[in-house]
């Protein structure tokens, strides 16, 4: 299991070139975009959750509020409260807790180890889909669902590369020049999809990258496999046996609703200072530069106060899943 430190991947993110060209059979990439999302669901809903951060980090948050970015964070605990209390995020020092309120990208019962791209999106590997470590439940219809993104693949490299043999007009479209147009055949030059990250030409990989986006967005419609994907994903909220310490609740056009911070784990990792205790003046004056005007509050030593704060989380996402009934009409409002 990994550590608390692991847990929310708001570090280096990755080139979307580097996912959607994997070599890698059947770990096959699924991007989490908020807009095709709601497309594929055609549902759309707002969620409270817990971001662990740091000195730095939570003024960057501040500034993302109301943006698409997407940003993980917490809703269960579990018996995590001690090592939770002690703060931290992945390359991050932590000491820093952010309730948020936003719109749901995704809602998984257990850690995933989601990928951020450059563009903040957030990915997830098909292999992970197949059968979660602790449960005997598998995704049905897996096998048919790689096989469905591997044809999709095959499909786009003869559309993109394949077509260009022999066909002067297509090399133009995709920049691609030669000796001799008539006769050149590009798939001599690019052997498979995967080569399309390192050999192709800008249009070619933006051209595969749309063929991408588009053809898993349509792949993820099918209903046989939406239901299997949502169910996998949920697995691990009230589980027996061994399970993760907390869930993820991915969120975007996030709202702070309250600042939490540690009196001896608030850190900082810049300056001369680097991974030392920060002052909670700085912190509060940097937060309201940043045009933050909510609440920053002193938690204290044992954690209590964030176990609270995650209970009325939990309450508040529970009643706003009954709320979808259109016959309740629970209160969903966050008290500070």
């Amino acid at each position: 299991m990994k550590s608390f430190k692991q847990f929310i991947t708001e570090g280096t993110a990755t080139e979307i070139k580097e996912l959607i060209f994997t070599d890698s059979e059947y770990e096959y990439p699924i991007p989490f975009s908020q807009p095709m999302w709601e497309r594929i669901t055609n549902f759309k809903s707002e969620g409270y959750g817990m971001h662990v951060t740091d000195m730095e980090d939570v003024i960057k948050l501040a500034k993302l509020q109301g943006k698409k970015n997407q940003i993980s964070t917490m809703t269960d605990m579990k018996d995590s409260e001690s090592s939770f209390a002690q703060g931290g995020g992945i390359l991050t020092e932590g000491g820093i807790f952010c309730v948020l309120k936003g719109t749901i990208v995704m809602d998984m019962g257990e850690d995933f180890s989601t990928q951020r791209d450059t563009q903040g999106r957030r990915w997830l590997m098909a292999g992970q889909l197949y059968q979660r470590e602790w449960h005997d439940e598998v995704f049905e219809g897996w096998k048919d669902f790689v096989d469905e993104i591997k044809q999709m693949r095959q499909d786009g490299y003869k559309a993109i590369i394949e077509a260009q043999n022999d066909n002067p007009e297509m090399q133009k479209k995709y920049g691609v020049t030669s000796d001799d147009p008539k006769w050149y055949w590009r798939s001599d030059d690019i052997r498979d999809w995967s080569e399309i990250s390192t050999y192709g030409t800008g249009k070619e990989k933006a051209g595969a990258i749309k063929w991408y986006m588009d053809g898993i967005e349509k792949i993820l419609k099918n209903k046989k496999y939406l239901e299997q994907i949502q169910k996998m994903m949920r697995m691990g909220k009230g589980s027996q046996g061994k399970q993760q310490q907390w869930d993820e609740l991915v969120l975007s056009e996030i709202k702070i609703l309250k600042v939490i911070f540690h009196p001896t784990k608030v850190h900082s990792k810049t300056g001369s200072f680097s991974s030392e205790v920060g002052n909670s003046d700085d912190l509060i004056a940097n937060l309201k530069r940043s045009g933050y005007r909510g609440p920053v509050v002193k938690m204290g030593e044992k954690g209590g106060y964030l176990r609270d704060e995650m209970q009325q989380i939990k309450q508040l996402n529970g009643r706003i899943m009954l709320n979808r009934n259109p016959r309740n009409n629970f209160p969903t409002k966050y008290k500070v």
